[in-house]
């Protein structure tokens, strides 16, 4: 049997997380981004997904977003224009989807397909309150620009 160590995260485990985001954005959604420091606008509203994995290990992936990065994600899934009234519709769903394929591919990638995980379904919803934009202390972050939007993602896990 051939599976990854189920240790805490380190140093490495958090460019794992960059590498499976930018994955899972090209691949899922037609979409590239660039890992640089967000500037994040006062008064911004997110929309904040979270799923959380349970299994040998557990842990919880967070994602916060625009609405606009959101509709953008639901109209390259859905193969419409972001301005159409579905995408619009969709956002929310969109961003949850991305979790679960994100956190389908990181637990993948960190523990291998041997162990039995199981994730939630993803939760999104709208928050006032900034992401984080420093280091995680109890896991990891990424940060990146898509399409001109902001979106930041973390992840505890392994535990």
């Amino acid at each position: 049997m051939n599976t990854k160590p189920t240790s805490p995260p380190s140093a490495a485990a958090s460019a794992d997380l960059t590498a499976v985001l930018g994955d899972v954005l090209g691949n899922l959604a037609f979409m590239v981004g660039e890992e640089v420091p967000a500037d994040l606008s006062a008064g911004t509203v997110w929309l904040q997904g979270e799923l959380r994995y349970r299994g040998p290990v557990a842990g919880v992936l967070r994602c916060w977003c625009t609405r606009a990065l959101a509709i953008q994600l639901a109209a390259n899934l859905l193969g419409v224009e972001p301005e159409a009234g579905q995408a619009q519709l969709a956002a929310e769903d969109a961003l949850g989807e991305f979790l679960n394929v994100l956190g389908g591919q990181l637990v993948t990638a960190r523990y291998g397909s041997e162990p039995v995980i199981a994730l939630s379904i993803p939760t999104v919803r709208e928050c006032v309150d900034a992401p984080p934009l420093s280091g995680h202390a109890a896991g990891e972050m990424c940060r990146w620009f898509v399409g001109g939007e902001p979106l930041v993602c973390t992840h505890e896990g392994g535990l």
